[in-house]
């Protein structure tokens, strides 16, 4: 079966910028935390033009997903949590919901992958087939920065509904 990973489509340039949380949340560790230890509702402001584009996948500084993604991916993995994450902008006077998906977290890197020298930058990513076999959207453990995984079937019915800002990578398994 075919994987992908499941990445901000960067061609997407005005974007909304998430700045530091309300309260005493740190951006760099919300997707490090069990649900239970967040606050019910995320808010974040966010800094964005009358032009930007709220994307259906934010993948910085931790993934996000709109209110259209949440629901497909729930029919993948029905026991998937997710948070939901209010993103404001009292200049423009603008909010938009988005959810941060708990998805299932694989050690599922290969030994082929590549990592820089200190390993806090994938260079490379392998994914052990038998690690991830029937598994249809996942994390994968071990890494700095959160890396989504989908299989084939998931994959496909991204591309078949209207979703913008999703840049799907065919991921290199190792057999």
């Amino acid at each position: 079966m075919d994987y992908f990973y499941l990445k901000q489509d960067q061609r997407y340039t005005d974007v909304p910028v998430l700045q530091k949380g309300m309260g005493h949340i740190d951006l760099w560790k919300v997707n490090k935390l069990p649900p239970e230890e967040l606050p019910r509702v995320l808010v974040f402001p966010v800094k964005a033009g009358k032009e930007s584009r709220f994307i259906d996948f934010m993948e910085s500084p931790f993934p996000l997903v709109s209110d259209r993604l949440m629901k497909l991916m729930k029919v993948y993995v029905p026991e998937c949590r997710f948070k939901p994450a209010a993103l404001i902008n009292p200049e423009l006077q603008l909010q938009k919901n988005y959810y941060l998906p708990f998805l299932e977290e694989i050690e599922a890197l290969s030994p082929r992958s590549e990592f820089n020298l200190d390993r806090s930058v994938l260079k490379s990513a392998v994914l052990q087939e038998e690690r991830i076999r029937g598994k249809k959207i996942f994390k994968v453990s071990g890494v700095a920065t959160p890396l989504l995984v989908i299989r084939l079937d998931a994959a496909e019915s991204i591309l078949r509904r209207d979703f913008t800002g999703i840049r799907l990578e065919r991921a290199e398994l190792d057999t």
